[in-house]
């Protein structure tokens, strides 16, 4: 929240919200092989009308785009940052009696950023820049084990193994850089002496391809 007063953001506890759905998940065996999946289904609302700041919201009440406004919250809007689908999809293979390998899939749907919590905001391409969601996903990893002795194990792991470019977040925000990444600090003729700004969905980059390995010593 922000001050009317002061400008100054605070926090405030929302007044109802809700967490549901469901969750499925199996695993079977086939000689060598382990394999499994677990699926979620997460429906996250707010259950309270709220007016919060939205002034990087094109669905927002200001008197013209790219100025402060608020946006109303109604029950049944989604919450921001919480994906509504969740995949996992995991397989062990013991190759060998010391070889052992394991590969994973992770995928989420998108989500709605910070200040969308009406879900309503839609880019322009002039005032408001990006879609205020983020888009789907899916990552593989890959594992080895490899026992040197019985008590000696050789591990290695590479997270997002295809190096595949993602977000995690996102949130509306005011930019001084236009659509083409020029530094523009007010791009817009003055409004009742205000200055519209531009206005960018800003994004929390994924982890890019990662690898480790280590000893395990096991007593």
């Amino acid at each position: 929240m922000q001050s009317e007063q002061t400008g100054f953001g605070y926090f405030k506890n929302f007044g109802r919200t809700r967490r549901e759905g469901l969750e499925l998940g199996a695993k079977t065996r086939a000689g060598r092989a382990e394999i499994g999946a677990g699926y979620t289904l997460l429906s996250a609302t707010f259950q309270s009308a709220e007016q919060v700041n939205g002034e990087s919201n094109s669905a927002s009440d200001a008197a013209a785009p790219g100025l402060e406004g608020v946006i109303d919250i109604e029950p049944g809007d989604r919450m921001p940052l919480i994906p509504r689908h969740m995949l996992k999809v995991f397989a062990d293979l013991q190759v060998t009696h010391a070889l052992g390998i394991d590969v994973d899939l992770v995928a989420l749907s998108g989500a709605e950023a910070r200040g969308n919590e009406n879900g309503s905001h839609e880019a322009d391409g002039v005032y408001y820049l990006g879609p205020g969601s983020t888009e789907p996903y899916a990552v593989v990893n890959l594992g080895a084990r490899f026992a040197l002795t019985p008590w000696l194990m050789l591990t290695g792991q590479v997270n997002n193994l295809f190096d595949h470019r993602y977000t995690t977040a996102a949130l509306l925000g005011s930019t001084a850089f236009s659509a083409t990444g020029t530094f523009v600090s007010r791009p817009f003729p003055a409004v009742g002496g205000e200055f519209p700004l531009v206005h960018s969905t800003f994004y929390a980059p994924g982890a890019p391809i990662r690898a480790w390995a280590g000893l395990r010593v096991r007593f």
